[in-house]
């Protein structure tokens, strides 16, 4: 049950350390899309409620809206 650690070799280091770097990238590269598809949505949401609240002032003229 107590079994020691090993160091790996300095290849298998390498390796792993490219493996690491390579899916940090990756990572990086969905995190990216993911913010661009967060702000596409939040762009359309922002015009549907602009779309929406214009919609509730159709029929009035602008001096009706102030008074």
């Amino acid at each position: 049950m107590n079994q020691q650690l090993q160091i790996p070799d300095p290849q298998t280091r390498a390796q792993s350390v490219a493996r690491w770097r390579e899916v940090n990238q990756q990572i990086d590269l969905l995190t990216l899309q993911l913010d661009e598809l967060i702000a596409m949505v939040e762009t359309g949401l922002r015009e549907q409620r602009l779309a929406r609240l214009q919609g509730k002032g159709k029929g009035q003229t602008a001096e009706t809206i102030k008074g």
